[in-house]
């Protein structure tokens, strides 16, 4: 006579109460699945909102830009100052994206032209030299025409610029570049007036004030 087995153990249902055991963790689980994606839905749209191009915050961050940008160009005694930004622009067709860098904010003395609708969209690949400037992290004063002819030295001739001087910006850990902060001198008289020393102190300062003001905006 074969005995048969029993889930019991001094009157308690072993398999019913593990299996009990099992879908109360799953439940809690769940619910925690549930509850973290709600939360992070939450924050996002509350992200969203705040740094909603209509918002408050939004506002105050950009127009710190442009007051910094305006406060180094008069400074430095410059023409021009402005921020570039790398950026993806659609895809190769092997998947990989294709990185390019855009104007987004810019300040002019008066009588000249801005360069917003020039500096749009421009691949990167194209400007190998103005890369190798952003990586030795200085900005030094470098005249236009000691450039070897290339995108960038055309580039900046379209634009009037005698005298460049550029320093990357970077994230808030002070790692991944963004983009870069280019002061540009676009007449003779100012060209003569520039001082090296306090071009060498002023832009890093406030390329600093420019990446803090962007990490408030991520």
């Amino acid at each position: 006579m074969i005995e048969s087995t029993s889930n019991e153990l001094n009157g308690i249902d072993i398999m019913g109460s593990w299996m009990e055991i099992g879908m109360a963790i799953t439940a809690l689980a769940l619910g925690v699945v549930m509850t973290f994606h709600m939360l992070k839905s939450w924050i996002n749209k509350k992200r969203a909102k705040r740094f909603s191009p209509e918002g408050k915050v939004y506002r105050s961050i950009h127009t710190r830009v442009h007051e910094f940008l305006t406060e180094v160009r008069i400074k430095v005694g410059a023409d021009r100052s402005l921020l570039l930004q790398f950026h993806n622009g659609a895809q190769f067709l092997d998947g990989t994206s294709i990185k390019r860098f855009s104007l987004t904010h810019e300040s002019c003395v008066v009588g000249i032209s801005e360069t917003r609708n020039s500096r749009q969209g421009i691949l990167i690949s194209t400007f190998v030299e103005m890369l190798e400037h952003i990586s030795n992290n200085k900005p030094t004063v470098n005249v236009t025409s000691d450039l070897p002819d290339c995108h960038f030295k055309r580039h900046l001739e379209t634009n009037h610029t005698l005298v460049y001087s550029l320093i990357p910006i970077k994230d808030a850990r002070g790692v991944l570049v963004l983009g870069c902060l280019l002061i540009e001198w676009c007449n003779w008289d100012n060209v003569d007036d520039i001082d090296d020393d306090k071009v060498l102190i002023e832009i890093p300062q406030y390329a600093r004030y420019i990446e803090s003001q962007l990490a408030m905006g991520r």
